[in-house]
């Protein structure tokens, strides 16, 4: 099983995935992670250089983990179809499905003070500015996904419900 979690910065991502992995013994590959090696290398001079790169690095770990049996879950802004779509072609040619979730956080002061108050939990990792957030552009999930509001309930719970339902 493929799982592609995705959402803005601050809305939880992280925080849910690592408790939806470990509850489905996957391997939880967070593109942050991938994106801050890359840099703390000197592969990519800048952050703003980074691109796609961290998505193929993620996409390649994820494809050794399922070839192994391994189901994983990819955490990712995933902000464009582009970013999304060799993840679709991965889940296809392994013959598994993929569930495709989106974290929103609805409450814009609570999303405000996580983004604002957020310790960077990997070294080196630069954290979007509350501005730089409001600022991103998503474009439209065509794909069928489960949309969780981490404003509000389980979004831990509301997350294994959608993949296991």
């Amino acid at each position: 099983m493929l799982i592609v979690l995705g959402g803005l910065p601050g809305v939880g991502k992280t925080t849910v995935a690592r408790s939806v992995a470990g509850a489905l013994g996957a391997a939880h590959l967070r593109v942050d992670a991938f994106e801050v090696a890359l840099l703390r290398q000197g592969l990519v001079p800048t952050p703003a250089e980074v691109g796609a790169h961290g998505y193929d690095l993620a996409l390649a770990a994820a494809d050794t983990c399922l070839t192994a049996g391994t189901d994983v879950l990819v955490d990712a802004v995933f902000d464009v179809a582009a970013a999304r779509r060799p993840f679709r072609d991965l889940a296809i040619r392994h013959g598994i499905p993929v569930h495709w979730v989106r974290l929103i956080c609805t409450d814009r002061a609570e999303h405000r003070r996580r983004v604002e108050e957020r310790p960077a939990d990997l070294p080196g990792h630069v954290l979007p500015t509350w501005e730089q957030v409001r600022a991103r552009r998503v474009d439209q999930w065509h794909d069928r996904h489960t949309v969780v509001d981490t404003a509000g309930g389980d979004p831990v719970v509301a997350t294994l419900a959608a993949v296991r339902g």
